[in-house]
Order: C-alpha cells, then sequence, then structure tokens
C-alpha cells in the first residue's frame, strides 16, 4: 500500500479521537490546529521513512503526548501571546457556525467569531465543553468522562455560556440577517 493511501487511512481512523484528546490537554484552544498539524506531519514522515507501527493508537498518542509538550515549552519560551490565527480560526468558526442553532437563528461569521473569542475569554473549561459539544459532537457523559468533570457540571457550563450569549448577543444576531430560518 501506498504512504499516502496508508497516511489518509490512519488519519480517517484517527483524527477525531486525536482531537479530542488535545482539545482535553491544551490550556489554549487556539493551538489545537497547530498541534493536530504537527502530529500528522510528523505520522507522515515516518510512514514515508518506512517506519512499521505495530500500534497505531500508541505511536499517535506518543507523537501527540510530544507536541504537545513541545508546543507548549517553546510557547513559554519564547513568551509569546496566542493571537486568532485568522485562517484557521475562520475554518473553525465555519465548522461552529454550521453545528450551531441558538433559538433556531443562523450566525453571521462576524458573530462567530466575536462570540468565540467571548467564550475562551471568559473561561477556558467552557471554550473545551463548548468545542467537544457542538464541533465534535460528544454528548455530555463523554465530555465529562475526557475533562474529567461531572456531567452536571459540563451541563451547566455550556448552558449558562449559551444563555449569556444570547443576552450578549442576541439582537446583534438578529440585526446582522440572522433571522433566517
Amino acid at each position: 500500500m501506498g504512504t499516502q493511501k496508508e497516511f489518509e487511512e490512519i488519519y480517517k481512523k484517527t483524527y477525531d479521537v486525536t482531537l479530542k484528546y488535545i482539545i482535553c490537554k491544551c490550556s489554549n484552544l487556539e493551538d489545537v490546529n497547530d498541534i493536530i498539524q504537527e502530529i500528522y506531519m510528523e505520522l507522515y514522515k515516518s510512514l514515508k521513512n518506512g517506519k512499521q507501527i505495530k500500534d497505531l493508537k500508541a505511536f499517535i498518542h506518543g507523537i501527540a503526548k510530544n507536541k504537545i509538550r513541545k508546543h507548549f515549552y517553546l510557547k513559554n519560551k519564547l513568551k509569546t501571546i496566542s493571537i486568532f490565527q485568522e485562517k484557521e480560526d475562520e475554518e473553525t468558526m465555519i465548522e461552529i457556525d454550521s453545528k450551531i442553532d441558538i433559538e433556531a437563528q443562523m450566525i453571521t461569521k462576524d458573530n462567530i467569531e466575536t462570540i468565540w473569542k467571548h467564550i475562551i475569554e471568559r473561561d477556558l473549561l467552557t471554550g473545551k465543553i463548548f468545542y467537544l459539544y457542538f464541533v465534535s459532537e460528544m454528548t455530555f457523559k463523554e465530555i465529562a468522562k475526557e475533562l474529567r468533570i461531572k456531567e452536571t457540571t459540563a451541563k451547566t457550563k455550556l448552558y449558562r455560556m449559551l444563555k449569556n450569549i444570547r443576552e450578549m448577543y442576541g439582537d446583534e444576531i438578529k440585526n446582522n440577517g440572522g433571522e433566517q430560518q
């Protein structure tokens, strides 16, 4: 089997689990896309160099652990403040946009960026819950297990954030053409 084909199969099998792991372990959701890209680049290089992988899950998990550790070590060493990287975040926001339905309203791209910034600035844990629930489509039970919190905590944090979003941005969403149904 060719390297590209093998990589694509592994990617399809492991992406969701790897993404969820990274989201749960990251202290900054803005770094998730960079880390996931680094993981799969290293996997591809390993396959291209002919590395035989016996335990695929363990191999990718090991890469993920190392990439997270390395990413945050370098980030702290350089003391840089992460700011939204527009291209990657536009893609993320569009994904979130297609899955969020707050009171059956569509949210414009500008609203999503504003709302996402509000969520992650306010509470990282709630941002993780929000992402895992709407983007990764995990249940509250799965989220609670992954983040090692109570299921009721996950529900409460998400519902409070949604209420807060409705209160803060409800009129803005409606005024930007969000009343399409």
